[in-house]
């Protein structure tokens, strides 16, 4: 094992050291090999290993990692044993962080061990400000910086107006650019270290693959050896350019796969996410709304349920418009969401027991109020 070849695809001493004695050994006489996943097409998985630069490597996965969504993100780090022209998965490393999210009531892992995630918008009708909030929760929970991507900024003259409702979110992280405006991409070299890894996240149409390809011009895939003089070829990463009619991209990731520029960043690049349903982000959600957490901790009572209780912040925060109502909703909304996801995650019996529960709870206070009527 060379950890020297490992390192620009982001190995580090945390992976390393997660090792018994045993693998480490196997490690070094190679007879078990590290691997980033690099690309998941459905059951298919493949990974760089000590010669990424030489191209991917199919990994077989075995049945007790099935389904792989549930057990695999792009970026995951695994060890695996050579098996004739192959190699098969043995173990899964723990990942520094996880993005995940409920899809078709099951769990499934996006990416894993990243540095920043791109959170990209575009300054259109695309522009949604409780999305971005989605997002946002996502990352915090994870444990990951978020960078709002503000793409297209050429399409508008209200840029101000865009990047002031950004600023609402208090992030700390927000860049606006245009594929047409080089020089704007400029604000985005504080994050392009080598050796990072990059989620791009957003809708379909943001310019995710576009942002990608335009950062230093020629982004391949890491099949082909980027680390040496690299020349346009059909084998890289192409995305079209804006309609001239519309403002849509043409181009649409399909797949999650890592990606890496010349300088040695490295990129995962996400399909659109029509509909991102957060699983376990209660922290990342109070986060996110930290504004309204403060709040509540000021409320006369630490039991307040903000309704109609004297000494209410939020009520007061509602009602003299420091608090904005659609921003409340979307807390509510989002806390609720979490729990019912969590709890589908869990299982069918798992989700009955719940509305059992709950529908003794209501029917415990009908019964309750039928006998004080009563009186």
């Amino acid at each position: 094992m060379n950890i020297s070849t490992l390192q620009p695809l982001g190995w580090s001493h945390f992976f390393l050291q997660q090792a018994s004695t045993q693998t480490f050994e196997k490690l070094q006489a190679n007879t078990l090999q590290a691997f980033r996943i690099s690309a998941i097409h459905r059951s298919v998985i493949k990974g760089l290993g000590n010669d990424w630069n030489k191209g991917e490597v199919e990994l077989l996965c075995p049945e007790n990692f099935q389904p792989v969504s549930e057990h695999f993100g792009v970026g995951d780090w695994v060890i695996a044993e050579p098996v004739h022209e192959h190699f098969r998965i043995t173990e899964v490393l723990e990942a520094k962080n996880q993005l995940e999210r409920l899809s078709n009531r099951k769990r499934q892992l996006i990416a894993a061990n990243l540095d920043y995630l791109f959170i990209v918008t575009s300054a259109n009708s695309d522009f949604n400000l409780k999305r971005l909030e989605r997002y946002l929760a996502m990352a915090y929970e994870s444990n990951i910086e978020p960078v709002i991507v503000l793409n297209k900024i050429d399409l508008t003259d209200k840029v101000d107006d865009y990047l002031d409702q950004i600023r609402g979110l208090k992030v700390h992280n927000l860049v606006s650019i245009s594929m047409l405006e080089p020089d704007s991409l400029l604000s985005l070299n504080h994050y392009l270290k080598a050796g990072a890894t990059i989620a791009m996240v957003g809708s379909s149409g943001v310019g995710k693959s576009s942002l990608i390809n335009a950062l230093f011009n020629h982004v391949v895939e890491l099949a082909t050896s980027v680390l040496n003089s690299v020349e346009v070829t059909d084998n890289m990463q192409a995305t079209g350019g804006i309609r001239e009619d519309d403002d849509k991209g043409k181009h649409t990731t399909t797949s999650r796969q890592l990606l890496i520029n010349q300088q040695g960043v490295l990129f995962i690049d996400t399909p659109g996410i029509r509909e991102l349903q957060l699983l376990n982000a209660q922290e990342g959600i109070e986060q996110t709304f930290n504004d309204i957490v403060h709040l509540a901790r000021q409320c006369k009572f630490t039991n307040c349920a903000h309704q109609t209780e004297p000494g209410c912040q939020i009520l007061q925060a509602l009602e003299n418009g420091e608090l904005p109502l659609s921003h409340w909703d979307n807390y509510q909304k989002l806390l609720k969401e979490d729990a019912f996801n969590a709890r589908s995650a869990q299982g069918a019996y798992a989700q009955k027991q719940y509305m059992k529960s709950f529908s003794k709870a209501i029917n415990k206070v009908q019964s309750k109020h039928r006998q004080n009527k009563g009186k």
